[in-house]
């Protein structure tokens, strides 16, 4: 299954609320759950959760937002995360309070595939909002721009790292997908993204995309984008980059 969960987070008044604070919270998390599960992740190159400290433009208040990409973790990270009324952040000294976890979204691979198959009409654009900083490397270098080629990279790597049934791996298809995703209109700014002292450079706002090509490319396109919310985007997307929403029309 794939969940996507938030709560709303009270931190101090003397605190200033940030969105590179999704690293430390990442370490509070960390300490939440079994020393087990924590050795195991603190392995793996591509991990099947996505967390973020965000700000909710609507409510104006600060929220974290965890995506999971498998039910071993949503069991292994959520659960005792879940029973917790406030996290200390050891790095800032700082005890923040937990709002009651909400289900923002959740689906099934093969359902979410399905709906995007057999839907009687293809997807033809869809709109992508940064929540955290996204970036990319390639050859050792961040890319600080949108490159649909690095997003859709990102994405079919975590579908099929972690989807138990359905698989999206057919010769060429990353190519095919790149050459059939426009962008169309951006609001974009510059910005950067601090981790264990480390500065990452990305970009934030938002994106318009337009699909073409045949019928079932596009189809890939929106199960693609429709999964993005739940993985995260890029790199660091365990330690609150890369968290986007996005709008399938």
């Amino acid at each position: 299954m794939l969940r996507l969960v938030e709560c709303v987070l009270s931190f101090p008044e003397s605190v200033k609320v940030h969105q590179e604070m999704g690293s430390v919270f990442h370490g509070a998390l960390m300490e939440c759950i079994s020393a087990e599960s924590a050795e195991l992740y603190h392995h793996m190159t591509l991990r099947p959760y996505s967390q973020a400290v965000c700000w909710d433009s609507e409510r104006h208040l600060p929220v974290w937002r965890l995506g999971f990409l498998t039910d071993d973790a949503y069991e292994r990270i959520f659960q005792p995360v879940s029973s917790c009324y406030s996290l200390y952040l050891k790095q800032k000294n700082v005890e923040v309070q937990l709002g009651k976890f909400v289900t923002v979204k959740e689906n099934d691979y093969e359902v979410l595939a399905k709906h995007y198959i057999q839907q009687e009409t293809a997807p033809n654009n869809a709109i992508w909002h940064t929540r955290t900083v996204m970036s990319f490397k390639k050859d050792g270098r961040y890319v600080i721009m949108p490159d649909i080629r690095l997003i859709y990279q990102s994405l079919l790597q975590r579908w099929n790292a972690f989807s138990p049934v359905t698989r999206l791996e057919e010769d060429g298809l990353l190519d095919q997908l790149t050459n059939h995703c426009q962008l169309t209109r951006y609001q974009l700014r510059s910005q950067t993204f601090s981790v264990n002292g480390s500065t990452i450079y990305g970009y934030s706002g938002q994106m318009h995309y337009r699909f073409f090509g045949f019928d079932m490319l596009k189809r890939i396109q929106g199960i693609l984008t429709a999964f993005a919310p739940y993985a995260g985007v890029g790199v660091k997307t365990a330690l609150g980059m890369g968290s986007v929403d996005t709008v399938i029309r």
